[in-house]
């Protein structure tokens, strides 16, 4: 069946768009007749109203989209943790939100239609890599966005920056294995095509600088499964350092299941992640990591899109997460 919309609606139930939104959202007033009559075009065609049809109806809907850039889904848990907060921040202020996983570079094009059509007035973004050719056409046509970890040399009033504070995070990370007195620390790091990835390891790679540190950088590529299987295989080769960031939980959490299935104490490895995930916590042992107020950036992602929606001024453009160092028991 193609797609239906309320104007055909419309047209085979024989009344007008106002008439078919009003029945939607069950205004009095309607003739008993006219509405079962609408209702059972509805129930023929099996169209589902969505929220241009409320708008119609003079009942405007406040809805934000929130759209992951990952080639490899949404099974991270930085993801679905961060998706969790801003819907329970949405939800807080009577706002509606969409989410959608972006895969590919053409599928972007999705913030800009579900603007244009009225279903969303302003979009989250998270997950953008450094090169975002068709992110940056939809900022210069001055959409209103709130990206996570972006490019900071932005100033367009239309976009607001929530950024991770990464590369304090990876020197404060660094010094943390610096001070244990360790001469042989390895990085997993994050995908150097987002600045989460990149800043980390910078931070981590200029406070070990000039200490006499033997280091290895390792692509973990923020998987748990790669990281695993790369620190196994070292493990094997009898190559284990004193101490390893890597630049998430789930990078971590992949390091202590590589040992323990060859069969190292864990305690023999200084480990350190970034996020504090919920799963940093739950995970046994408890993971020792870098963690920011992801509740705070998710109240401040919805303020600062629903001012832009209110068209609202905002003094600063930007928010950076506040960071704390975990000390548990890796």
């Amino acid at each position: 069946m193609s797609f239906i919309k309320i104007d055909d609606i419309a047209k085979l139930a024989g009344y007008s768009k106002g008439t078919v939104s009003k029945v939607i959202n069950n205004y009095p007033g309607i003739p008993e007749s006219t509405r079962e009559k609408i209702l059972k075009v509805i129930k023929k065609y099996e169209f589902e109203p969505n929220i241009q049809a409320r708008n119609l109806a003079g009942k405007k809907e406040k809805v934000i989209g929130i759209f992951i850039f990952d080639k490899g889904g949404l099974g991270s848990y930085f993801f679905q943790y961060i998706i969790a907060l801003i819907v329970e921040k949405a939800e807080e202020k009577d706002v509606k939100v969409l989410i959608s996983l972006i895969k590919k570079p053409e599928q972007k094009i999705k913030i800009k239609q579900l603007i244009d059509n009225g279903t969303i007035q302003g979009a989250i973004v998270i997950g953008a890599t450094l090169d975002e050719p068709e992110l940056e056409e939809i900022i210069e046509n001055e959409y209103k966005l709130v990206i996570f970890d972006y490019k900071a040399e932005h100033k367009a009033k239309n976009v607001f920056l929530i950024n991770s504070n990464n590369y304090n995070g990876g020197k404060i990370a660094a010094r943390y294995l610096l001070d244990k007195g360790f001469k042989t620390i390895y990085h997993f790091a994050g995908q150097e095509e987002k600045l989460a990835g990149l800043e980390r390891e910078e931070g981590f790679l200029d406070e070990i600088d000039g200490n006499g540190i033997f280091c290895k950088v390792l692509k973990g590529e923020f998987q748990l499964e790669i990281a695993k299987n790369i620190f196994s295989t070292m493990i094997k080769a009898g190559d284990i350092p004193e101490g390893i960031f890597c630049a998430n939980d789930e990078m971590a959490i992949g390091c202590l299941e590589a040992l323990a299935e060859n069969g190292i104490d864990y305690r023999n490895v200084k480990l350190i992640g970034f996020d504090n995930n919920q799963i940093s916590k739950l995970y046994r042992p408890r993971i020792t990591t870098i963690g920011y107020n992801l509740d705070k950036m998710a109240e401040k992602a919805v303020e600062a899109i629903l001012q832009m929606i209110e068209g609202k001024k905002i003094k600063e453009n930007k928010y950076d997460g506040e960071l704390k160092l975990y000390e548990r028991e890796t």
